[in-house]
């Protein structure tokens, strides 16, 4: 199950193609567009990665730094950077740790499936989508983020234990 909308995504500190990477640095500063995507040299992740390279113009006036993250080893990443130059970090996830903590689901257990996250400026995970949504799509809902017509979700909160127990009591 991913992170829900409205949690606060966990911090990390990691390892990139340009270099260390602490998520917390864009607190208060910067929304991020987290894209967790399965494999480097793939037509599709080139594609979906090559589309947030394209847009990183429109994402800096958006005040949104892009993040990808794959499990590769760190030579396949930089390989991948310098075929396609793609402008923003590639995390290298070899301990599939960034996967745990956003809850990435796997495809059979041997690569994580094409995920997107945008985090607001505090954090707060605002979108999900398990795939590849459209650049337009994206910019639409930072721009709603950034303007305030995207609603703030309530974070989940925790079921009452009583609350549980009458919710069993009429199944």
């Amino acid at each position: 199950m991913l992170l829900e909308l409205g949690m606060i995504a966990p911090d990390f500190t990691m390892d990139s193609t340009q270099g260390s990477v602490h998520l917390y640095d864009y607190k208060g500063k910067k929304n991020v567009l987290l894209i967790f995507y399965p494999l480097n040299n793939t037509r599709t992740c080139r594609e979906q990665l090559c589309a947030a390279r394209d847009a990183l113009p429109d994402y800096a006036e958006l005040d949104t730094v892009v993040l990808g993250v794959n499990p590769g080893k760190p030579e396949k990443h930089l390989k991948f950077e310098t075929r396609n130059n793609f402008g923003f970090p590639l995390i290298y996830d070899d301990r599939w740790q960034l996967a745990f903590h956003f809850r990435i689901p796997t495809l059979m257990g041997l690569m994580q499936a094409r995920t997107v996250y945008i985090l607001d400026r505090d954090m707060r995970v605002r979108y999900v989508f398990r795939g590849s949504p459209t650049t337009h799509e994206l910019q639409q809902v930072i721009q709603g983020i950034n303007d305030g017509t995207l609603p703030i979700p309530e974070p989940p909160q925790p079921k009452d234990e009583q609350e549980t127990v009458e919710e069993d009591k009429l199944s």
